[in-house]
């Protein structure tokens, strides 16, 4: 075999394996651009399924401010023995005082995506950041305010049962305008130190409450707000 022959026999395998060498990263590439075509894909999925999310727990959020304040106004009249007029029926009162609102916003499509590794195909840090700060950050001082304010309640429903049982068995049931049976419990209120201190407790904790339900408002409204710039 001559030179010229050798030369053109490397030369045929050289382009060959130049071929398959060039082809492989081809299709590398290919696969690798589908694959980061449907992570885009996934991604806006991800983000679209929390915004859905996003915009129950705002309902929800606002139903819970609403209540939230509703209760700790009537229950600042009743201490503050400021019962001008009826805004509210006896039976709201005995919720804000003996009672409590729970606070439980929905999470099923965060926790979904968290435990399928779906929050994984997000590529934006700030969105990233702002979803661990709304989901695992300002909620827990709600929850623990709540937490607080259950201990109070329990104590305050206690003390009245044993001291005050008429508030909830015989006022509850008088013949009259639901004004009077407000001024009746609040003239206990007045005239019960311990109660009254019990129930200042439970209204510190139903105050702090709201502080921290404004905070996770403003973080929901910044994630929502990213999560929308990004859809």
């Amino acid at each position: 075999m001559n030179q010229w022959s050798m030369k053109k026999i490397i030369l045929k395998y050289v382009i060959e394996f130049s071929v398959i060498v060039l082809g492989i990263s081809v299709s590398f590439w290919f696969d690798k651009y589908q694959t980061s075509l449907d992570n885009i894909d996934r991604e806006k999925e991800v983000l679209s399924e929390l915004s859905t999310e996003l915009e129950v727990i705002e309902n929800t959020v606002k139903n819970r401010d609403s209540v939230f304040r509703f209760d700790t106004e009537n229950l600042i009249k009743v201490i503050d023995d400021h019962i001008v007029d009826a805004t509210f029926s006896y039976a709201e009162l005995l919720i804000a005082s003996i009672d409590y609102r729970g606070f439980s916003p929905s999470e099923e499509i965060y926790t979904s995506l968290k435990y399928d590794g779906g929050l994984k195909f997000i590529r934006n840090s700030k969105i990233k950041v702002a979803i661990e700060s709304f989901y695992n950050g300002t909620k827990s001082g709600v929850l623990a305010n709540t937490q607080d304010e259950i201990i109070v309640q329990r104590e305050v429903l206690k003390y009245i049962q044993f001291n005050h049982p008429q508030l909830l068995i015989e006022i509850g049931k008088m013949k009259i305008p639901d004004f009077e049976k407000i001024k009746l419990f609040t003239k206990v209120v007045q005239e019960d130190r311990t109660l009254k201190s019990l129930l200042t407790s439970k209204l510190r904790f139903m105050k702090s409450k709201l502080i921290f339900l404004q905070r996770y408002k403003n973080s929901l409204k910044k994630l929502k707000n990213l999560i929308d710039l990004s859809i």
